[in-house]
């Protein structure tokens, strides 16, 4: 456990997970038959994870992690609670930096901000964390004014426009 590895080669079955090559991960533990159980997070939608069965298409790096954050796992059994080896895809994220987007819901969370269900925003940043992607939905009225607000919007409560 602990030894970095990278992703060498991308077969079709890590393209429809949504894996991509030279992403650097983690081997968590060594299986029969020279594979590896490996844990891939995913640098678009922070928060999210993948798992992968598979040597020959890694290529392990000399690198360790440190032995405190090995430890650390070990003793608060962190990925037993992800119950790992049932999320072996990445999710996608379709929002694209400076796409625009419509809120489809009226939610608490965002009618404090000023916010209301079919307004439209851009989107700010092209990554994700937990599921929430930063939306501007700022404006200027016709006295040149600076109203709206830019915060954090579920992905399931947006519609992209464009």
């Amino acid at each position: 456990m602990g030894c970095l590895a990278t992703l060498i080669n991308l077969k079709s079955k890590y393209k429809n997970d949504n894996l991509y090559i030279n992403i650097k991960r983690i081997i968590l533990k060594s299986l029969p038959n020279n594979q590896s159980l490996v844990l891939f997070f995913n640098d678009k939608m922070i928060g999210n994870y993948a798992v992968v069965v598979d040597n020959c298409d890694l290529k392990i790096e000399d690198c360790k992690m440190p032995i405190d954050f090995i430890n650390e796992l070990k003793i608060t059994d962190k990925l037993k609670e992800l119950k790992l080896t049932k999320k072996q895809a990445f999710k996608k994220l379709d929002l694209k930096e400076c796409g625009f987007v419509e809120l489809l819901v009226e939610k608490d969370e965002y009618i404090k901000s000023g916010i209301h269900k079919e307004e439209t925003g851009v989107v700010a940043i092209d990554y994700s964390i937990d599921d929430y992607v930063l939306v501007d939905f700022s404006e200027i009225d016709e006295d040149g004014n600076y109203y709206g607000d830019c915060i954090e919007v579920k992905i399931n409560d947006l519609k992209k426009l464009n």
